[in-house]
């Protein structure tokens, strides 16, 4: 906004996006990513408003602004690396699936049948993490918790702690929030443990293994 206040020649771009950005946030369903070509035109405009304050900076008035603008670029920068490290530990899903694959890993030909979940499975899973024969892999929704010990899977993984009829082999952990604390840094990300693989206790090469457990 400052930007459109120093150069009125940035409003014949600003106007349009963003009276499209207005217009589109009255939709009951919207997503960041119909918007997110706007921000370099919004970019521009802080450009704009960036320069002006730091040409300008030895000015009493200017002088406080061009401290509000490096005091929000570090909190950007903070906001950002916290974020990012968030980001990075919030998909247990897919680091379990493929410890899975390196602790599961045999001579046997035997299928091994995978069960994941919707939870596990919008949380890193995809298709690209799969591999081949002997691995099989299912997706079906609506099984109850009960109903696994009759199914034919060999491994869970899913979001439960316990499965009657298989053993806890390990856990992953995910981010879980943030905490203030006095120190340095000033904020720590908590992670807790939020998906759980499962071997097929009838499976006795699944149990005699070793494995870490769960917590």
């Amino acid at each position: 906004m400052i930007g459109m206040l120093l150069d009125r020649r940035i409003l014949r771009y600003i106007v349009p996006v963003l009276s499209f950005v207005v217009l589109y946030s009255k939709l009951p369903h919207k997503e960041l990513r119909f918007i997110i070509s706007s921000v370099p035109v919004f970019n521009v405009s802080a450009a704009i408003a960036a320069s002006r304050i730091y040409i300008n900076r030895k000015k009493n008035v200017w002088r406080e602004l061009y401290v509000m603008m490096l005091g929000s670029l570090l909190v950007s920068l903070g906001c950002s690396i916290m974020t990012f490290m968030a980001s990075y530990d919030n998909y247990p899903g897919a680091y379990a699936l493929k410890a899975l694959h390196e602790k599961g890993a045999s001579n046997c030909v035997a299928e091994k049948w995978v069960h994941i979940d919707a939870f596990t499975a919008m949380n890193g899973v995809s298709r690209f993490s799969e591999n081949k024969y002997p691995w099989r892999y299912s997706k079906e929704e609506g099984i109850a918790l009960e109903e696994y010990r009759y199914r034919n899977f060999t491994y869970l993984l899913n979001e439960h702690s316990y499965v009657d009829g298989f053993k806890c082999l390990f856990a992953v952990n995910g981010f879980s929030k943030a905490q203030l604390r006095a120190g340095f840094p000033p904020i720590v990300l908590l992670k807790e443990p939020k998906v759980f693989v499962h071997g097929n206790a009838r499976d006795q090469d699944i149990i005699l293994s070793d494995w870490p457990g769960c917590p």
